[in-house]
This record gives C-alpha cells, structure tokens and sequence, in this order.
C-alpha cells in the first residue's frame, strides 16, 4: 500500500537535509482491535533497545473502551526513523504519512552570538582581576559578576545542547488505530449495544426534568387562578 504525503511537506529522512532543520513525523497506522496493544509493545521494546540511533521513549499509552487506540512518542536519530516506521507498519497498513520541519538557524545563530559575547565579558573580568591586587571590595564586585557571568554561561550552553539535539535528532509520532473505527456499521453495532443503558439514562433526565419543572408548574398554576380571579372582577366593574 502506497504511503500518504502531505502536499508540501519537507524530504523524507534520507533525502538532504537543511542544516539546522529540526523533523518531526507523523504515522497513523490501521491495525485490528486485538493488534494494537501489542504493536505498542513492540514498539516500546524496539525503541528501548535501538542504542544505535539512541531512541528515547517519550510518550506512550492506550485507550480502550469504544473506540481503541494507542500511541507512542519518541525522539531518534534520522538513520532510526524508517526502521521504526517499518516496524509499526507490519502491524497493520499506514492511513497516513506527514513530516514538517521547523527552521532553527535562527535561535541557534543568535544564542551562539550571546555565547561569544559571555566568554569575551568573562575574559576581561578574569583580566581585571589580575590587576586589582589587594582591593578588597573590588575582588567582591568582581567574584559576584563572575559569577553572574558563569551562571548565564551554563545557561546558554544548555539551550545551545537542547537546539542541536532537536537538530540532530528526530521526533517520531506514531498513532495506532483500530479499522473498526472507520467502518460503515461500527456507529450502528455501537447504538445497538448501548441502546439499553442509553434509554434508562435518558428515562432518568425525563425524570429530572420532571422533578425541576413541577414546583414551576404548580406556581405557574396559581399565579394563573389569581390573575384569572383578578380579570373577571376587573371585566364585572
């Protein structure tokens, strides 16, 4: 079965990447009621021991009830993704394929900027210090603001780590659904199954309402009979 593209969409995983293009994907898979709990197993599994492309699970979970499903979330080197969209597709046919990619260039450029201008301030603070000398209160200002300086240091070199790994790594989005849930009966078999706990839910509102309108309704009635009253000594005069 032929795989569903959006139109549009950026290359697929082998195809020449962008330099700082961070790729998600996007898999819906059909498989039968009883297959979906254990291809979301298998995924897991095989997700858990790809060290290779250094898998990293997410997300995942299933639903059941009237219409199961399950998911699973994960990040993975490009060379993983096809692997694991074969692997989701033995388990049933794939309903629908969609890659997007978001362009990083720019964060990543600018925190490099904000990068080099930390280190060059550090350097000239560590400059400084040396030529303070015995300059107590100086020494304090100086130790405080480096300080300050490393702390954003660290700060913008873990957000240097997290654009390259999204860079790097890519964000893998499979959705497992029953093909029940498209059939041209399931919404019938599904009343028809519920049809008696339907009619006692919807017996128990009439009664609700009921209850909420009868106080209404004897008001009602006596306001009625006064302004009856009220009318027929109004039309005798």
């Amino acid at each position: 079965m032929a795989e569903p593209r959006a139109s549009g969409s950026p290359a697929a995983p082998g195809a020449q990447r962008s330099k700082y293009l961070a790729y998600e994907h996007s898999v819906t898979i059909d498989a039968s009621e009883a297959g979906i709990k254990p291809l979301l197993d298998k995924l897991v599994a095989a997700c858990q021991a790809d060290v290779a492309n250094q898998c990293t699970l997410l997300a995942s979970g299933v639903t059941g009830g009237r219409e199961s499903s399950a998911h699973v979330r994960v990040r993975i080197k490009r060379e993983g993704v096809e692997k694991l969209i074969a692997l989701a597709a033995s388990g049933g046919e794939v309903a629908s394929r969609n890659t997007t990619a978001e362009d990083l260039e720019g964060p990543i450029r600018d925190n490099a900027k904000r990068l080099d201008m930390l280190r060059s301030y550090r350097e000239k603070l560590l400059a400084l210090e040396s030529k303070v000398g015995n300059n107590a209160e100086a020494l304090i200002k100086l130790s405080q603001e480096l300080a300050t300086v490393q702390s954003e240091l660290e700060a913008a070199a873990g957000v240097e780590a997290r654009l390259m790994e999204r860079v790097n790594m890519d964000l893998l989005n499979i959705a497992i659904q029953s093909h029940s849930q498209r059939g041209f009966w399931s919404p019938v078999q599904r009343a028809t199954r519920d049809f008696g706990s339907n009619l006692s839910e919807g017996i128990a509102s009439a009664i609700t309402g009921a209850a909420y309108l009868l106080p209404w309704a004897l008001i009602l009635f006596v306001l009625g009979a006064i302004a009856r009253k009220i009318w027929r000594k109004v039309r005798r005069k």
